[in-house]
């Protein structure tokens, strides 16, 4: 009986093994041969820190057909804040597991993460705009609106479950939370 069974589902097992084994070596060779040398990661790096730096909200705002709040604006003007990455921001007075919001890393004003982020706001969110991520492809937005407002609430869109969940009554109470900076080349930890 034991060898009817390991000659009938033998094969079988050894054709998946080595199915498995084919499989992974593909991906290895993949990675292997798109792997990035250091200085085309420093370059990359280089590459989307000036983007963010450098912001284009008057492309983003024709591409929305609606305006930014001014506030969204002025954060791009502070260079030190976009650039911070692997960032805790915390509730004020809230001492609850769920009272950090975490960034992973802002995302720079212009049409490139707009159009990299727009399927991520639901239609029926409205207009809006994608300012950070958490790095696990949910993203922290502000609305758009017909006139500039000089504020707007902040909202966590997640992905699964898609949802928009309100995390602020504003950006600037957002941005005026207590920071910790986990970032490995950080030496610092709080704003």
């Amino acid at each position: 009986m034991e060898t009817l069974f390991l000659e009938t589902f033998g094969p079988l097992v050894l054709a998946l093994l080595l199915l498995a084994m084919v499989l992974s070596g593909r991906r290895l060779l993949h990675q292997l041969r798109n792997r990035m040398t250091p200085e085309e990661v420093r370059a990359a790096r280089d590459a989307f820190r000036n983007r963010l730096v450098h912001p284009d909200a008057a492309a983003v705002e024709e591409a929305l057909g609606a305006l930014l709040p001014e506030r969204l604006l002025t954060l791009y003007r502070d260079h030190p804040t976009v650039i911070m990455e692997q960032l805790e921001i915390r509730r004020p007075g809230d001492a609850t597991k769920d009272a950090s919001e975490w960034i992973e890393a802002f995302l720079p004003l212009d049409p490139e993460t707009h159009n990299l982020t727009a399927a991520a706001l639901k239609p029926e969110w409205g207009k809006g705009f994608c300012f950070a991520t958490d790095g696990s492809g949910n993203f922290y937005w502000v609305a758009a609106s017909v006139d500039r407002q000089a504020d707007a609430p902040v909202f966590f869109a997640a992905q699964d479950p898609p949802c928009s969940e309100h995390v602020a009554a504003s950006l600037e109470e957002f941005l005026s939370w207590p920071r910790v900076l986990h970032a490995e080349d950080s030496n610092s930890s709080s704003d």
